[in-house]
């Protein structure tokens, strides 16, 4: 027998992720809404923003002309306009046209929710042309972004045991979510990419790069291939943008992706291309994204299928048997190190 879902999973994507979210939003509001305003104010709370969505019975109270009320029922006004994105999408001029929805509320939130958190760069885009928006039309919208994994997550920590209804909710929420694809489960994979001959070079500067163009998703680890095994692996500790320049020894430019750069990551990057054009003949000039790493593991995590590595590979940790979530690069190798994978 199927299981009965409380959310529908036939309809056109990005649409149907939209109103199982707004689905979920309304269900807690309809079970609790004292829980709603915890919830909706613990996703807005790292951003500043808080939010009364609960309605106020007041008794007695005096208004400006001096007459007493017998009575008054008031809510706050608030807006929050949503946008979910599912593939990290950037279309700015998209987001600005959603701000109109904005009329004179006391409290106006533009909630933007996406499968990955939003990149530095998009964030301030967003906030400049805000800036510009509010001042242009008397509004004063604050911006807020979010992820389903969180939205998940800040849903379950709000919940009591014996609220078995929004339980069994946010549960099949999140198996939506992960069937459709819109959960980053990047803590639990890993980036395997072939190093061959570099291996010993990667391992000692603690580094991995390729092309800037090149396509990637994000991971939590990165794992060195070579000689049909998962050699090494490490956690990463930053990604960075660099363009260098041979006959200066120096930067023409330099962008700290995730992390921040100190003086001895530049300088194995540095040495790193220098190695890379002499032993291999790599082209210095090249632009190059960096993968730091604090440090690489050995392990030996062989491949019994035929055939070497096609291209990249992306190895769901939650899928291989013993590993915890709490685990660090290092107990990762060692829980790999001697393990078979493919189909023999």
């Amino acid at each position: 027998m199927s299981d009965v879902h409380y959310f529908p999973r036939y309809s056109q994507k990005e649409n149907m992720v939209t109103n199982n979210t707004l689905l979920l939003f309304n269900r807690l509001y309809q079970n609790s809404p004292h829980k709603f305003t915890l919830f909706i104010n613990s996703i807005l709370e790292k951003d500043g923003e808080e939010l009364n969505t609960t309605v106020n019975f007041r008794q007695q109270e005096r208004s400006r002309s001096g007459r007493v009320a017998d009575g008054i029922i008031s809510q706050d006004s608030f807006k929050v306009v949503i946008e979910t994105k599912l593939y990290g999408q950037q279309h700015i001029n998209q987001i600005i046209g959603h701000w109109d929805a904005f009329e004179k509320e006391d409290n106006q939130v533009f909630l933007w929710i996406n499968k990955e958190p939003i990149t530095k760069d998009y964030y301030h885009e967003i906030i400049d042309h805000l800036v510009d928006y509010n001042n242009k039309n008397g509004t004063k919208i604050s911006f807020v972004s979010t992820t389903f994994k969180e939205i998940c997550y800040t849903f379950r920590e709000i919940l009591q045991e014996y609220d078995i209804e929004m339980q069994t909710l946010i549960e099949d929420y999140e198996k939506f979510c992960n069937e459709s694809g819109i959960i980053d489960n990047k803590d639990n994979k890993v980036r395997v990419v072939l190093t061959g001959s570099t291996f010993d070079e990667n391992v000692k500067h603690k580094l991995y790069f390729h092309p800037q163009e090149r396509g990637y998703q994000n991971t939590r680890y990165i794992g060195l291939y070579r000689s049909k095994a998962i050699q090494a692996i490490g956690e990463i500790s930053n990604i960075i943008d660099v363009k260098y320049d041979e006959k200066s020894d120096d930067f023409v430019s330099y962008k700290d992706i995730t992390g921040r750069s100190n003086q001895d990551i530049k300088d194995r990057i540095k040495e790193v291309t220098k190695e890379s054009k002499n032993k291999y003949g790599y082209p210095a000039e090249e632009e190059r994204r960096f993968f730091v790493v604090e440090d690489f593991y050995k392990t030996n995590y062989k491949k019994m299928s035929k055939g070497g590595l096609a291209g990249v590979r992306y190895l769901d940790l939650s899928e291989i048997k013993d590993y915890r979530e709490d685990m660090n690069a290092m107990e990762i190798a060692a829980l790999l190190d001697g393990k078979e994978w493919g189909i023999k």
